[in-house]
């Protein structure tokens, strides 16, 4: 798995939603990535739902609190 998508041949680095449909350069047409190269890694998914759940929870919080002030 490359890290991120390089084009050698044009020397550039693409996003990947200016690729093609199958990876490739928007400049010169080669396959620079697979679709499994463009995947959203499982690590980063992980991190959105805890911070998905730490924020529920401070809300939460923050409701419980405003309930008990008035």
């Amino acid at each position: 798995m490359t890290a991120v998508p390089w084009c050698e041949h044009c020397n550039r680095f693409f996003n990947p939603p200016s690729m093609g449909e199958g990876g490739e350069c928007p400049a010169c047409g080669r396959v620079i990535a697979t679709a499994e190269d463009l995947r959203t890694p499982w690590h980063f998914k992980l991190l959105v739902v805890a911070t998905a759940l730490y924020l529920g929870f401070r809300a939460y919080q923050g409701v419980v609190w405003l309930v008990e002030r008035v």
